[in-house]
């Protein structure tokens, strides 16, 4: 039974203390126990987790089960074979607590916008409880007719909290259709859909980019054939993508096709990434071309990714800001006009 899941930040924390803990000439059974009578695991059962790895359970089945972050499972299921396992989970923990900052940083960036629109929804409501029936008796009282672009705005006081309801339910069907749509569809499918997904695509690219180049550099570099190693992208369970892909490379390699070329016909790998596998064939160093490659795109996700937050914020005050002037002006345009008149 998979026990509750523990957050992102304290996964990360544990794995890069157990790395450097294994790097000091720790075994993973000690680090775990030694992290335990710190109280930094007290919560996930840690002596049950020695008694799993004492079992001879992998330590990615025992993270595995309790739920650790697959990307994380995977890397580590691949660093038990290659046995680069200390420096894997150094990495990991470091990535999951990246991307812990990431999830903060988001947060913090709808903070402000996500007050401002409740701020906007409630001053909505005020409008049209309280001041438009003000202005409607003083309408009728002066036989004043508002222009098109006052009853405009009038209609849009009355109705926001229409508008705003519409929207959201727009947005939560389409929300439900798309899951249910993409959950008919395998790994590859959904993948092959991501890479055409304006935006999407780039970032989608690159994060799966990243990890195969990293991964398959590392398997490289402990010796395994390309054979071997799609043997092991097939056997492992956490990430269904990696799998199908390499059933669908191995189909290719048996039809007497090349390495370079199945990779070519994955819409979802970049073209960078293509070049670099035909590259590093020919010269013999594709693993220290890769390795090279992964971090090429790790810099690239982490530029991009801090662009788009500064993008996004002035984009949302912006919206935010417009909402407001609208509010403003519904308040204002029928009261100007019916001074002039006057």
């Amino acid at each position: 039974m998979k026990k509750n899941r523990i957050p992102i930040k304290t996964q990360g924390m544990f794995l890069s203390r157990v790395g450097e803990m294994l790097e000091n000439g720790f075994t993973l059974a000690e680090a775990i126990d030694f992290l335990d009578h710190l109280n930094t695991t007290a919560s996930w059962h840690s002596q049950q987790m020695i008694k799993d790895l004492q079992n001879g359970i992998p330590i990615y089945e025992v993270l595995s089960e309790r739920n650790f972050d697959k990307k994380a499972c995977t890397q580590i299921y691949f660093a038990d074979k290659h046995g680069n396992l200390p420096d894997v989970l150094i990495e990991a923990g470091g990535y999951l607590i990246k991307k812990h900052q990431d999830r903060l940083m988001f947060l913090k960036l709808l903070q402000y916008p996500i007050i401002l629109i409740f701020l906007l929804i409630f001053v909505l409501l005020l409008l049209k409880n309280f001041l438009l029936p003000q202005f409607e008796v003083l309408y009728s009282s002066m036989n004043y007719r508002p222009t098109k672009t006052v009853s405009i705005f009038i209609y849009f006081m009355k109705n926001a909290q229409f508008f705003i309801g519409y929207i959201l339910c727009f947005f939560i069907i389409s929300s439900f259709l798309i899951y249910f749509s993409l959950n008919k569809k395998t790994s590859l499918q959904r993948a092959n859909l991501f890479s055409k997904i304006p935006i999407v695509r780039f970032y989608f690219k690159l994060f799966t980019c990243q990890f195969l180049a990293r991964e398959w550099s590392y398997l490289l570099q402990g010796g395994f054939s390309i054979i071997e190693i799609l043997e092991m992208m097939r056997s492992q369970s956490f990430r269904p993508l990696i799998r199908e892909m390499a059933e669908k490379i191995r189909i290719d390699l048996t039809k007497g096709l090349s390495f370079s070329h199945s990779l070519s016909e994955l819409d979802f790998l970049d073209e960078q990434f293509i070049t670099v596998t035909i590259h590093g064939e020919k010269n013999g160093r594709l693993d220290h071309e890769l390795l090279f490659y992964s971090k090429f795109c790790l810099l690239q996700i982490e530029e991009n990714i801090q662009k788009v937050f500064r993008i996004l914020q002035p984009i949302m005050f912006l919206f935010i800001g417009c909402m407001i002037i609208a509010v403003y002006l519904s308040i204002l345009l029928p009261m100007f006009e019916m001074i002039d008149s006057i």
